[in-house]
């Protein structure tokens, strides 16, 4: 005698990882793919083929949660630059604490081991690359670039009024600014080039030199 069929609900497929997590944690793990793919391959090199690869989706879970490439990229750009936020930028809003404590311990933090690694400056290399052709990175990076300095020169101003002294506030974010970034790029292209502690310290000096 012929066996029936098994019931319909039996013969579903298994669910998948993907399938079980939320749409917040899957627009997430792309987000994160697309980052890694962007520190391995450059930003020229990083295909949908790649990002589906690192995430181990289809094409089709990228186009249900972003659409198109490009806006997966805008998102991951915002991503990052939110993360940078929050590990620097967030402590100089604290107002509770002394604003030269606030300024030195975003630098630190800035060079430290959770933020000052190769894989993480890769990425910023690779989205920093093509700022400059896509006009909507730019607007991204021109929004992270004045919330940077006008913090930047908060800091500064707040350490010019507790030691009663008068500073060119704006020009000293702006080169502290442009200090950290070129440090950042340098010793991205060549690690063994000064240390972490050398990249610190050179940050440091110029605050000290600002209210000298």
């Amino acid at each position: 005698m012929a066996k029936k069929d098994a019931p319909a609900k039996e013969r579903r497929p298994a669910r998948t990882r993907h399938n079980r997590e939320s749409p917040d944690v899957r627009r997430k793990s792309l987000i994160q793919a697309t980052m890694r793919s962007i520190a391995k391959y450059g930003f020229a090199g990083t295909t949908i083929g790649r990002i589906c690869a690192e995430a181990q989706v289809s094409r089709g879970l990228i186009n249900h949660h972003f659409g198109t490439k490009e806006e997966l990229i805008r998102q991951s750009y915002m991503e990052l630059c939110n993360e940078w936020s929050f590990q620097t930028r967030d402590m100089l809003l604290d107002d509770h604490r002394d604003p030269e404590e606030k300024l030195r311990a975003m630098i630190r933090v800035s060079f430290g081991p959770t933020v000052f690694r190769t894989d993480h400056l890769g990425i910023w290399v690779g989205f920093w690359s093509i700022i400059g052709k896509s006009p909507m990175l730019k607007k991204l990076n021109r929004e992270l670039y004045k919330q940077d300095r006008d913090t930047y020169q908060r800091a500064f101003d707040e350490i010019a009024a507790k030691r009663g002294v008068k500073v060119d506030t704006r020009r000293a974010a702006i080169a502290l600014g442009a200090l950290m970034d070129g440090l950042w790029l340098e010793w991205c292209l060549d690690p063994k080039g000064f240390t972490p502690e050398e990249a610190e310290a050179a940050c440091l000096d110029l605050v000290t030199r600002t209210f000298e």
